[in-house]
């Protein structure tokens, strides 16, 4: 019997241990974070970083307006495009008169705005509301693809008062993320950041007052893995399976290999169709041409293995040495395979 042989009852030991690592993760559930998902959140867990209120010095003989931004919902992030929606109040509040802050735009908006307005008539020309309903864009950093996490803004401009004259000032009072907001398909960190600052347009030698509101969303990094990464370390696995085969059984090897390098490919192209073609290498880049690596290198070991034992029909033995070469890769390779992909993991992302 095959288990009779005390040599040969490890591969065993490795098969249960593979088929164990397979399916734990169906007995697993997400862990939780300190994220918001669809859990809702709490006022008193939002964090603010908001800008300073600048100097009454700096402010003097400027209109001034503060701003505040509360935010209803956001979603239907493209990672192709950038894109995404997003549905909030905003509030502006008269420091100095007379004020007209109703000419705004917002300058990350991919369309033309329209603008529901829900000022209380008792408070014209104080306190302005509105409620916004809009696509706006953003520039997403991939790099750590599929674990990435992006900053979502809002950017607010008037439209015809330079800062020499008008100015914002962003207000933690009036801003927030509402309890019931969701993210579909992503976590929602707590946090919201307001800025000012003054942006220039120097070809007309003019710079305006700039509002900048922003979040922050990550995708969950027990999806991310078990959805992005979790089938190709299954994919390479199973090639890895040929290390457990005889030398003898080179061309089977050669087989499997070849299969699992094909399967890596096209698995790749499927991983990275979400995404535009950057000019940079993602997480899920660097990781699959790690995997294309250590498929190549036991492809390599299964044709070096053919070509010595073929050696044989024409006069000459290397089978003493096609044995050492087996016995010496078919642990070391698998080995350094699962280290190198914690190394990578550890470098590029961090524990």
């Amino acid at each position: 019997m095959f288990f009779s042989n005390m040599r040969k009852q490890w591969i065993l030991l490795v098969v249960l241990v593979v088929l164990s690592f397979g399916v734990t993760p169906l007995y697993l559930s997400s862990p939780s974070s300190g994220l918001v998902s669809q859990t809702g959140l709490r006022a008193e867990d939002i964090v603010f970083n908001f800008q300073p209120r600048p100097s009454t010095d700096e402010l003097q003989g400027r209109e001034v307006v503060k701003i505040g931004v509360y935010l209803l919902s956001l979603g239907n992030l493209d990672t192709t495009t950038g894109q995404y929606t997003v549905d909030f109040f905003l509030k502006f509040i008269c420091e100095t008169t007379p004020c007209d802050p109703t000419k705004f735009d917002i300058m990350n908006a991919t369309a033309k705005v329209e603008p529901d307005d829900q000022t209380d008539p008792e408070d014209q020309g104080k306190a302005f509301y509105y409620r916004i309903r809009t696509s706006l864009q953003t520039d997403l950093d991939l790099r750590k693809f599929p674990f990435d996490s992006h900053e979502l803004i809002i950017e607010i401009e008037d439209i015809n008062k330079t800062d020499d004259k008008f100015v914002y000032v962003v207000d933690p009072a009036q801003s927030g993320i509402d309890p019931n907001i969701y993210v579909a398909g992503w976590d929602l960190e707590p946090y919201i950041e307001g800025v000012t600052r003054s942006h220039e347009y120097y070809v007309y030698s003019e710079s305006y007052s700039r509002a900048r509101f922003a979040v922050r969303i990550s995708h969950p990094w027990f999806s991310s893995f078990m959805k992005g990464l979790f089938a190709a370390i299954v994919i390479v696995g199973v090639g890895m399976l040929s290390f457990l085969m005889n030398p003898a059984e080179s061309q089977d090897r050669i087989a499997l290999t070849s299969g699992t390098l094909a399967s890596a490919i096209f698995y790749h192209m499927t991983l990275t169709s979400s995404i535009p073609p950057v000019g940079y290498l993602t997480y899920a880049d660097r990781f699959m041409i790690l995997q294309y690596i250590f498929i190549t290198v036991s492809l390599a070991v299964s044709v070096t293995l053919f070509m010595l034992l073929s050696a044989e029909k024409r006069g000459s033995d290397y089978r003493k040495l096609a044995n050492q070469l087996h016995v010496s890769t078919r642990v070391s390779i698998p080995l350094l395979w699962v280290f190198s992909m914690v190394g990578l993991h550890y470098i590029t992302i961090g524990f």
